[in-house]
C-alpha cells in the first residue's frame, strides 16, 4: 500500500545540441517548446508506471481538466485545482484521462497521497522539469537542456525505435560517462517494464510511441542526430 508523501527523485542530467546551418529562428524556437513539452510527458507517464508498478492504486492520479497556463503564477503544488478526472480501469473517465496527457499540450497530472495531499508528478519549477540552461542562436545553433535523465535520454535518441538500440546509441555517444549517467533508467524502459500493470502500460506506450515519433521527426528536421553530449 502507498503511504508516502513524497516522490522519490529522478535523476537529472543536461543534453548538449548542435543543429545544424540556415535554420530560421521560428524552427529553433519550435524545437526548444516541443522537446521540453514532450519531455513533460514523458517524465508523467514514467511517474505514473514506476509508480504503478510499486502498488499505488489508480484511483490515486488525477488529470486537471485543463492545460497549464503559459504564464503561471505559482508552481503546481501550490495551486488548488478545481477540476480534476481521478484514473480508474472501472470508470468512464480512464480514456478522458489518457485523452488529457495526450493531447493537452500542457498537462499537469498529480498524485493523491495518504494524507489526501495532491502532489505534481511534474512541476514546472522542480529540478527535473526540462528548462533551457543555454542556447546560441547562430548557424549552426546550439544549446543545452537540462531535466529528468530518464525522459531525455528517449528524446535525443527518439529515431532509435527500440529500446534496446536507443540505450546502446547513448552509451556509444556518451563514451566514458560519469557513474550517475551510466546508472540512468530511460524513461521508455519503465514504462515498458513487466512490472508496470497491463491497463497502464498499454495506454502509456500508445502515447510513448506517438511521442517518440514525433520528436524523432524534429531531430531529423533540426539536424541534431550525431550532434549530441550527455552530462555536460
Amino acid at each position: 500500500m502507498y503511504n508516502d508523501a513524497k516522490l522519490e527523485a529522478l535523476p537529472v542530467s543536461k543534453v548538449k545540441f548542435v543543429g545544424r546551418e540556415g535554420l530560421p529562428v521560428w524552427a529553433i524556437t519550435y524545437f526548444l517548446e516541443k522537446t521540453c513539452l514532450y519531455h513533460m510527458k514523458l517524465t508523467i507517464l514514467q511517474r505514473i508506471c514506476d509508480l504503478a508498478a510499486n502498488g499505488v492504486p489508480d484511483d490515486c492520479f488525477y488529470a486537471v481538466a485543463s492545460s497549464a497556463d503559459i504564464f503561471p503564477e505559482e508552481a503546481f503544488a501550490n495551486t488548488k485545482f478545481k477540476d480534476v478526472i481521478v484514473y480508474s480501469e472501472k470508470s468512464r473517465d480512464t480514456n478522458k484521462f489518457w485523452h488529457i496527457i495526450g493531447k493537452y499540450k500542457r498537462p499537469i497530472v498529480l498524485l493523491k497521497n495518504k494524507d489526501n495531499k495532491f502532489i505534481p508528478l511534474c512541476d514546472f519549477q522542480s529540478d527535473e522539469a526540462a528548462k533551457i540552461w543555454s542556447f546560441k542562436e547562430q548557424s549552426p545553433p546550439e544549446g543545452i537542456i537540462k531535466g529528468a535523465a530518464g525522459a531525455l535520454i528517449d528524446l535525443f535518441f527518439a529515431h532509435e525505435r527500440e529500446n534496446r538500440l536507443r540505450l546502446e546509441h547513448m552509451q556509444k555517444q556518451i563514451g566514458l560517462a560519469t557513474k550517475n549517467l551510466q546508472s540512468i533508467v530511460s524513461a521508455s524502459k519503465v514504462i515498458l517494464s513487466d512490472d508496470t500493470p497491463a491497463g497502464v502500460r498499454r495506454y502509456a506506450e500508445a502515447q510513448l510511441n506517438a511521442i517518440l515519433e514525433a520528436q524523432a521527426k524534429l531531430n531529423r528536421e533540426i539536424g541534431i542526430i550525431d550532434n549530441i553530449e550527455f552530462d555536460v
